[in-house]
């Protein structure tokens, strides 16, 4: 029983013991999307730098899987104003820009009301986008988090995105 107390102060006083991030942070992390419009699922990297105390840029990336035909990869940019809720959380709502390619492959069926054979093209779009959203990080150590976000994508077919994932904090 000694022991066991002994162990959940220890990890108790890490988990508090997780310092603010301060200027001049550098992480790197990694994500899951989902897509609420196209119901499809994205890997993803970042890479995020704190300019300031309370201003964070980040860049990244995700590459959606295929869905049914459709299939897409996105870059971004992102600017994120830090509110220290607590040693441990943060909240920051965040706007930013990207670019996004879709593949919409083609494809070949029978039409059976007509009783013709139909060929689609393969479609391939570029979009530039504008973005909105709002997060939450906690650390769980000064150099591991998690964090969880929504964001709205502003482009000719707006969606809304949720994104979760782990954070290393150098």
């Amino acid at each position: 029983m000694r022991k066991l107390m002994m162990i959940v102060v220890a990890v108790m006083m890490a988990t508090m013991s997780a310092n603010a991030q301060q200027a001049g942070d550098f992480s790197v992390g990694a994500n899951a999307s989902y897509s609420f419009k196209t119901e499809s699922f994205a890997p993803g990297i970042r890479v995020q730098y704190n300019i300031l105390r309370m201003l964070r840029a980040e860049i990244g990336g995700d590459y959606w899987l295929k869905k049914d035909l459709w299939q897409a990869y996105d870059a971004f940019f992102n600017l994120h104003l830090l509110i220290h809720a607590s040693e441990m959380f943060k909240i920051y709502p965040f706007a930013g820009v990207g670019y996004i390619n879709t593949k919409v492959d083609g494809q070949d069926y029978k039409d059976e009301v007509y009783n013709v054979h139909v060929n689609v093209p393969e479609k391939v779009r570029d979009n530039a986008f504008g973005n909105v959203g709002l997060g939450i990080q906690m650390n769980f150590t000064p150099h591991l988090g998690a964090f969880v976000e929504g964001k709205y994508q502003f482009k000719d077919d707006d969606q809304f995105c949720t994104s979760f994932g782990l954070v290393y904090i150098f």
